[in-house]
Parts: C-alpha cells; structure tokens; sequence
C-alpha cells in the first residue's frame, strides 16, 4: 500500500473595514472701544466702527455668496466626527487571508491523513482476525473505535461545510466526505462478515474497500 500527503487548497478570504475620525474646534474674537466725555463735545460723532456697537456690522446691500464662504463648507463642531468611510477591497490587510488558507490547509492534511490511516487500520484489523492475533471481543472494540474517531471527523467536516468556499475548496471538502462514508461502509461490511462469516459479505467489504482506495488515489493524486 502506498503513502501519499495531501495539501488541499481550501481558500478562503477575511474581510477588514477600519474607520477615522477627526474634529475640528472652532472659536472667534470680539473687540470693543471707549469714548472720552471732554472730545465728545469738541469732535464728531465716533465712527460705527470704533464704537462699542460696532460688533454688529452694517448691512451688505449686496451679500457675497454663501458658498464662497468658509462657513458654507461642511465642517464638524465640536466633539463630532464626520460618517466612518469603508476602506475598499484592495486596501484590506492580507495577514488574516493568509492565515485563515494556513488553517483550512492543515485541516485538510490532517483530515486526509485521518482517512488514509484509517483505511490502513482497516485492513490490518481484517487480517489480523482472520490470522487470530486478535480475538473476535477485542477486534469488535478496535473497529468501534475506528467507527468513532470517523463519527468525530464526520462532525467538523460537515460544520466547515457551512463555511462560504470557493469552487475548488468545496469540491476538496465533498471528496473527502464521500470518502469518510466509504470508510464507514467499508467497516460495516467487515463486521456483517465477522457476524455472519457468510462469502457475500467477504464480497462485498472486498468491493467498499477497492472503492475506498480508489477514492484515496484520487483525493491523493496518487496511483491506484
């Protein structure tokens, strides 16, 4: 039987949005004037800007354009930010998409890992029986661990089939699935023939277990 590793491309991409904020503070002067009781009487009247009144200005019989002020522009007051602005697609920070791809890849090694020994347990299991080296109680408890590690698997494999993936990781993940469930046949079909010794069931666990591999051999990319 041959050995293969597995490095799946389970893809997928993290999205970032930050925001800013900023505040501008805005004050103004006023100024005032006096007036001396020994001029009043000698000299005119004081000038609208030199008296205290002046703080309210004449009249513009002809206003400038509101917009060509500065006070036309949109300015936050005090202890207001303006709207948070996303950041675009291009702009996004790369780290977490390259460690969310790390993560799904491990998963996916681990997991084909996970199905190869698990054929492999199999076949030994079936041939050590058949050969005495266990006995029928103890090769019973070995295949129910085997059926449980695999129940395990099959539960995290069908969370992450929740996850948004792309065309490629999608098609990994159903492979390995589908592979799972032969695995699992494949172990039904060893302990129906421990239970009833009857040459059907010797077929038909001889036939899961070539589908099996074949199903390996292609999850793998490797020669069956």
């Amino acid at each position: 039987m041959n050995r293969a590793l597995w490095k799946p491309a389970l893809v997928i991409t993290i999205v970032l949005v930050l925001t800013t904020a900023s505040g501008l503070l805005l004050r103004g002067n006023t100024g005032s004037a006096q007036s001396s009781e020994v001029a009043a009487a000698d000299e005119p009247a004081p000038k609208i800007a030199d008296s205290p009144k002046a703080a309210n200005p004449p009249k513009d019989d002809h206003p400038a354009n509101t917009a060509d002020t500065p006070k036309a522009v949109a300015t936050p007051t005090a202890g207001q930010a303006p709207k948070p602005v996303a950041i675009p697609k291009s702009a996004e920070d790369p780290k977490p998409a390259a460690e969310r791809r790390q993560l799904l890849e491990t998963i996916g090694v681990l997991t084909a890992a996970h199905c190869y020994q698990t054929y492999f347990n199999l076949g030994l299991l079936a041939d050590g029986r058949a050969k005495g080296t266990y006995a029928d109680k103890d090769a019973s408890r070995i295949l129910d661990s085997i059926f449980s590690l695999l129940s395990s698997v099959d539960r995290k494999l069908a969370a992450l089939d929740k996850m948004e993936l792309d065309k490629e990781d999608r098609a990994s993940l159903d492979q390995m699935r589908e592979l799972s469930a032969l695995l699992r046949q494949q172990g039904k079909e060893l302990q129906a023939f421990w239970d009833n010794g009857r040459e059907e069931d010797a077929t038909r666990y001889e036939s899961v277990r070539k589908d099996s591999w074949a199903a390996i051999s292609k999850l793998l990319g490797i020669g069956r």
